[in-house]
């Protein structure tokens, strides 16, 4: 009897000691814990103290948020959001996956922004998200493609005729120098193909389309018959437009003479496509935007000209827009940009000045 006390007693005795050592484990790995989410805190405090506060929060929402074009945009925007007390974010920039435009536009409505920049386009999705954010006291300004059926504040771009017609002029100039080729005699036909593309739901590009017809019909006088046509490329981002240009000029029974690209990315893709098939000299290009790529291209006579389209005044009107609206309860429906034809003539003068960078 007296041997199974015993026995209790040492097992009472083992059970207190093993719940013991475990409290004593529990308090010290607690208190591990505790410790670094309390250093973890007073790092988080001390990062937002060294960083300025804002009055106002802006998105910015462009199609393809990794184009030089748009980073020089959101640049220059932060700069002047900087000097009006906002802060702007390219929205997407640090998320992981890729979103939609109508996706990041419910997301920022969500977050209740102060302002939003957006490329738009003329879908019935985006004109519904963009009244609903107007409707819930979120301001719009749409930049370089409208929507034109939405209660967006401001439209800050180019216009789409004016665009049409420095391409169209610039292939009445090439046009008068393919006048004095061998084989380029009266009656002969120059041929220019004009790259859209085919996932545009708004009207921008056919405007551009038909105002580079016009100029040409208008303009040129020559003897040569310029024979225009519009290719729709079916590519989203670089990767897809690199095949889809490849696709051309692996495809076509006679490649054109002339290609005018509506993009940056169309620009570059056609340019690599042209020294990789040995068509340099052949075909000649005419671009869209001065990244560093572009400018070397049209220094080497790769690139016969290029439209670049003043990023530093885009980013500051967007923000113009914003803050005369906040300011003011209203704000000028349309911003103009200027555009720029650089060519092997004066483009020196953008390649040793702020062309973007590659």
């Amino acid at each position: 009897m007296k041997e199974n006390e015993s026995v209790g007693t040492r097992k009472s005795v083992i059970i207190a000691s093993a719940l013991c050592i475990l409290f004593m484990l529990t308090c010290t790995i607690g208190g591990i814990v505790f410790f670094k989410m309390q250093i973890n805190k007073s790092d988080v405090h001390r990062q937002m103290d060294s960083y300025k506060s804002y009055d106002k929060y802006y998105v910015m929402i462009p199609s393809d948020r990794k184009s030089p074009f748009w980073e020089s945009v959101y640049e220059y925007a932060s700069l002047a959001g900087d000097e009006n007390d906002a802060f702007v974010e390219m929205f997407d920039m640090n998320l992981s996956e890729e979103y939609s435009a109508a996706q990041l536009m419910r997301m920022a409505i969500e977050a209740d922004v102060d302002g939003i920049i957006l490329e738009a386009d003329e879908t019935q999705e985006l004109t519904t998200l963009i009244d609903e954010a107007v409707e819930r006291g979120i301001p719009v300004v749409t930049a370089m493609r409208d929507n034109t059926q939405s209660e967006r504040q401001s439209y800050v771009g180019i216009s789409s005729h004016n665009l049409g017609r420095e391409y169209g002029k610039q292939v009445c100039k090439l046009a008068k120098e393919y006048e004095k080729k061998d084989g380029y005699g009266v009656d002969s036909s120059l041929t220019v193909m004009v790259l859209i593309d085919a996932n545009a739901e708004d009207t921008s590009q056919n405007m551009i389309y038909a105002s580079i017809q016009e100029t040409i019909e208008e303009v040129y006088k020559g003897g040569l018959k310029i024979q225009c046509s519009a290719k729709a490329l079916n590519s989203h981002g670089a990767f897809a437009a690199e095949e889809a240009i490849r696709d051309i000029f692996m495809g076509e029974e006679k490649l054109p003479d002339v290609i005018i690209c509506l993009n940056e990315i169309n620009t570059t893709c056609v340019y690599q496509a042209v020294v990789d098939y040995y068509k340099v000299g052949a075909i000649n290009i005419i671009g869209y935007y001065d990244s560093q790529r572009i400018l070397k291209a049209i220094e080497r006579n790769v690139v016969y000209a290029t439209i670049s389209v003043d990023a530093k005044a885009l980013g500051e009107y967007c923000i113009e827009a914003l803050t005369e609206y906040d300011q003011m309860g209203h704000v000028s429906n349309y911003y103009s940009v200027d555009t720029t034809v650089i060519n092997s003539k004066n483009v020196s003068e953008y390649l040793g000045g702020d062309a973007s960078e590659e």
